[in-house]
Parts: C-alpha cells; structure tokens; sequence
C-alpha cells in the first residue's frame, strides 16, 4: 500500500462546508428534532442532554441518513429528519456510556458529562436518550428499520465489551483492532446510512452499496480518530493527546509500533501499556518512536484506502439521484483532511 497522499483538495469539486451549506435547511430541522425530543419533566435530563449536544460534533450520523435518502429518491422530510435524530441520539448515548468506563474527563474541549455532573449521571441520561431513540422509532415501527437499528446498537455494545476484556494487552493482534473499530464505530455509521436507503425504499442492489459504503467510511472514520489522538493538534483535537494510549486501549499505530520495534523498545511499551499513570513526556517518546517507524502513516494508508473504497461502493448501482454521491464523496474526504500533524514530526528520536 503506497505512503498517504497530502490532502488538497480532491477529486470531487465539492468540499465539506458545500454540503453542509446544501444541507443547511435538513440540518436545522434535525437540531430542532434533537432538542424538542430530549425534553422531560426531570430538569437534570434537558440540562445534560443539551450541554451534550452543545459541546461540538458536526452531525455526521444524520447527514448520512439524510443524503442517503435523497440519493435514493426520497427528500428530508419529517421521518428521515426523525430517523436522523435517532442516529444522534444513540451516539450521544455511547459516548456518555464511554466516558465513563474509560474515565475520559475532556471531549471536545469541554468538560466530559462524567466529570462535571458524575458518572451515575451520565449513564442514566445515556440510558434515556436510547429510550428516546426507541420511541421515535416506535411512532413508525417498520420492522426492517427497526431490525436494522437494535442489529447494529447490539454490535456496537458487543464491540464495547471486546475492547474493555482487551484493554492493556498488548498482543492483540491487527484484525482484533479492526473488529473492535467495525463493531464500535463503522456499525453506527453504516447503519445510519443504511436508514436514508431504507426510508426511501432502496432496492438491494442500492442498498447493499450503501451498507458498503458506511462499513468502509466507518473504519476510515476511526482509523483517522487514531491516527489523530497520537499526532495532531490538541486544540484540533479537543481533548489531550495520548488519550487513547493512557486508557490501555491498543489502537493500529501503537499495535504497529510494537510489531515493529526492537526487543527493548517493545519492553517498553509492555510497561507503559500496563502504567495507569503516564504521562506526557511518554506519549511524546512514544509518538517520536511511531514517526521513526512510519506507525502513523501506515495508520493513515489503510484509512485512505478505506474511503476510496467507500466512494468506488457507491459506483456499483444505479442511483435515481445520483448527484448526491458527490456529496458523499465530499464528507469521506472530509474525515481525511482532518489529519493536521503537529511539530512533533521533526522531533527527532532520543
């Protein structure tokens, strides 16, 4: 697989803020979706479910659902926009449920819900945007949704529980780390993809290309979340660097990094791996080691390979609107172009 090519603009001539722009009206309808369906009686459930909401996060999840739908025929109307808001709120869901197992204290530049309202909290309120979820999903009740939909939340929990029995093991091996990422992350945003098909009666031709489509978009989406956790920005990123490699999570750069490092390079990291308590001098040895070793950019390569097999995907079926894959294509590049490494790349190995 070939060196990761610097993003600059791609092959679409439509970028993220296009879409976005395209979709400014769909978009609205969802937020206002969202906050209208977190409203309850108990004054804590609104007041975390709309700092939560308010903490960032572009909608990824409801823009998939939404032009999968159009690309298939059918326009953003009040159940898709209904369907996207489901889609947010079970990733709202797991990430408050995340948080709290792994301990994460900062998302998105801001406090997690665990550190500022307490972990009992943020379950609870975890567990009551899922109920919310499936009520939405109730006022319809189209099996095959419905199906599709617990399918995939109970993959994403599978996915949740085989990376905890895993954490601070080292020797995992890399299809172990790909299941994880597929189960956690590319579940969700396949299946919300999949929604906008299914809502607009997509035949199944369609709607195996777009099941494609986010099973690949989703592993590029995490494989990039990896990538940038050890080497971009902190104020990119929205949290510490590292996090991942503080929590014992083995992520592809450090799985690789150790598959490629010498026998005392690898006793190290056996022990850091091990370490609750690193900080961030170690984080940093540790990224100079993955840039010496290219652990990064092999990161990076499998990423770029997954979004242009997402893109070739959706060239396998016939579409009644098919203007829309240049939309699709724009929100993959977009997962890429995030990649903005920091000073620590010339930062030679001590």
């Amino acid at each position: 697989m070939p060196l990761h090519r610097e993003f600059t603009q791609q092959e679409s001539d439509m970028d993220f803020r296009d879409v976005t722009q395209d979709l400014k009206n769909d978009l609205a309808n969802v937020e206002q979706a969202i906050n209208e369906n977190y409203k309850s009686d108990i004054p804590l459930i609104p007041g975390i479910s709309s700092y939560l909401m308010s903490c960032g996060g572009k909608r990824i999840r409801p823009m998939l659902t939404i032009l999968t739908a159009k690309l298939c025929g059918r326009d953003a109307d009040k159940t898709v926009v209904k369907h996207g808001c489901v889609v947010e709120y079970l990733h709202a869901a797991t990430l408050l449920h995340d948080d709290v197992v792994d301990e994460t204290t900062v998302r998105r530049g801001k406090e997690t819900v665990n550190a500022k309202w307490g972990s009992d909290a943020s379950i609870l309120v975890g567990d009551f945007l899922i109920s919310r979820a499936i009520l939405i999903l109730a006022d319809d009740c189209e099996r095959k949704i419905i199906q599709a939909i617990t399918e995939a939340t109970k993959i994403l929990v599978e996915g949740g529980i085989l990376e905890y029995a895993e954490a601070r093991k080292i020797k995992v091996t890399e299809k172990h780390i790909l299941d994880v990422i597929y189960r956690k992350t590319a579940s969700i945003l396949s299946v919300s993809a999949r929604l906008g098909g299914l809502l607009a009666n997509a035949t199944e031709q369609q709607e195996t290309a777009i099941i494609s489509f986010g099973d690949d978009f989703g592993m590029a989406f995490q494989l990039m979340d990896d990538a940038l956790d050890y080497d971009a920005d902190e104020k990119v990123l929205g949290k510490p660097t590292g996090t991942d490699f503080k929590e014992g999570h083995v992520t592809l750069p450090l799985h690789h990094l150790y598959h490629n490092a010498d026998p005392e390079l690898k006793k190290e990291i056996e022990g850091f791996i091990k370490n609750e308590n690193i900080g961030s001098d170690e984080v940093q040895y540790i990224v100079r080691h993955m840039h010496k070793q290219k652990s990064i950019d092999y990161t990076l390569n499998l990423a770029r390979h997954y979004i242009d097999r997402a893109k070739s995907h959706l060239r396998k079926a016939e579409f009644p609107e098919p203007k829309y894959i240049k939309h699709l294509d724009a929100i993959a590049d977009h997962i890429y172009s995030r990649y903005t490494a920091p000073s620590a790349r010339t930062v030679p190995v001590k």
